[in-house]
C-alpha cells in the first residue's frame, strides 16, 4: 500500500513562479506633469502604481525565500534520483517543509495593502498559497494514514492553486497596462502551469498502471 502511495504522488507538484512587475513607463516628471493636469485623479492613479510596484516588486520578493524553500522540499520528492521513501519524505514535509510554508503565510498576510485593486491582488495571492499549504498537509495525512482518497484532494487543492495563480497573473497585466508599468524578465506562471499539467498527465498515466497491478 505504502508503494501505491508513493506512485500516486507522483503528479502533485507545487509551482514556484510568479510574474513580478517591472519599472514604471513614464519618469516621476512626466508623472507630476499628468497629475498637474489631471487633478486628484491622476494623483491618486500615481499612488496606485507604487502600492502595485512595492507590493509585487519588493513586498513578495522579500519573504519569497521560505517559501521557495518549502515548495522545493516538496518537489524534491519527484526528482529521478529520490529514493522514494514515503515515511521519511513525510518527516521532511512535517519538521521542515509545513513550519517554513507556515512562516511564508504569516508574512504574506501581514503585507499592508491600502487600494482595493492590489488588495484583490493579494487575495488571489493568499488564496493561491493557503490551497497549496493545505496541498501539502493533505499528502503528509495521505501517507501517515495510508489514505490514497488524500491525495486526490491533494491533487485538486494543487490545481485550484494554479488557476488562483492564473487568475493572479491575468489581474496583474491588466493593472500594469491600465497604469503604464512595464512586465519584465519573469517566467509566467502560465507557462509554469502548462509543464506542470503535462507532468500530471503522465503521472497519473503511471499511477493507474500501478493501482492495477
Amino acid at each position: 500500500m505504502k508503494k501505491k502511495i508513493a506512485m500516486l504522488l507522483t503528479g502533485i507538484l507545487l509551482a514556484l513562479g510568479m510574474t513580478a512587475c517591472g519599472s514604471k513607463e513614464e519618469t516621476s516628471t512626466d508623472m507630476a506633469a499628468s497629475a498637474t493636469e489631471g487633478g486628484a485623479s491622476t494623483e491618486a492613479a500615481m499612488t496606485l502604481q507604487d502600492e502595485i510596484l512595492s507590493f509585487v516588486g519588493t513586498e513578495l520578493p522579500a519573504i519569497e525565500a521560505e517559501r521557495n524553500e518549502a515548495v522545493a522540499l516538496f518537489n524534491a520528492y519527484f526528482s529521478e534520483n529520490s529514493d522514494r521513501d514515503s515515511d521519511k519524505w513525510m518527516t521532511t514535509l512535517t519538521e521542515q517543509a509545513l513550519p517554513k510554508y507556515d512562516s511564508y503565510l504569516s508574512k504574506l498576510n501581514a503585507i499592508p495593502v491600502v487600494h482595493e485593486d492590489v488588495a484583490n491582488l493579494k487575495k488571489l495571492y493568499v488564496e493561491s498559497a493557503d490551497l497549496q499549504r493545505a496541498a501539502i498537509e493533505d499528502v503528509i495525512n495521505a501517507i501517515k494514514n495510508v489514505d490514497t482518497s488524500l491525495l486526490e484532494y491533494a491533487q485538486n487543492k494543487v490545481n485550484d492553486s494554479h488557476g488562483k495563480l492564473q487568475e493572479y497573473e491575468t489581474k496583474l497585466r491588466d493593472l500594469c497596462k491600465a497604469n503604464n508599468i512595464n512586465l519584465e524578465g519573469r517566467v509566467t506562471q502560465e507557462a509554469e502551469t502548462e509543464a506542470t499539467t503535462e507532468t500530471t498527465e503522465k503521472a497519473t498515466e503511471k499511477a493507474t498502471e500501478a493501482a492495477g497491478e
